[in-house]
């Protein structure tokens, strides 16, 4: 008798384990995705190139670098592009696994100085932002 109650104390002891463990999966999923972002000068071989805060009025081409986890294949997430509070871009990028690097890029004008920012949003929440000047 005494080792039937040792099985069953252990059979409820793997149960709540197993239990702890998909609570955790499913509040992980209900923080949503990690991200990760910055902006450079260029994207070569899935890497970002000249990362900075600060770009010249002559910088021509900003890219935003994304790597988001904690998703699935066929979700999409947009980096809208803001000179000062104004809109001037949104980009839609479909996701292809976890962890997924993605980019988009936004020609600057050299007259378009002051602050810039790009939002990481999905499904109408901003999940990261990056902001960064040219001058």
């Amino acid at each position: 008798m005494r080792g039937s109650w040792r099985a069953v104390a252990m059979v409820l002891s793997g149960l709540a384990t197993a239990g702890s463990a998909v609570a955790q999966q499913a509040a992980q999923e209900a923080e949503g995705p990690t991200v990760e972002a910055s902006v450079g000068t260029a994207v070569q071989d899935r890497t970002l190139q000249g990362a900075a805060e600060t770009f010249p009025a002559s910088v021509g081409t900003v890219y935003c670098f994304t790597k988001v986890g904690k998703t699935r294949s066929g979700d999409v997430i947009e980096h809208v592009w803001y000179h000062g509070e104004q809109e001037v871009g949104r980009v839609k990028l479909n996701i292809g696994g976890s962890p997924w690097r993605t980019w988009s890029s936004k020609v600057v004008p050299p007259e378009a100085t002051g602050d810039w920012r790009v939002d990481v949003v999905q499904e109408g929440k901003v999940l990261k932002s990056v902001s960064f000047k040219v001058q």
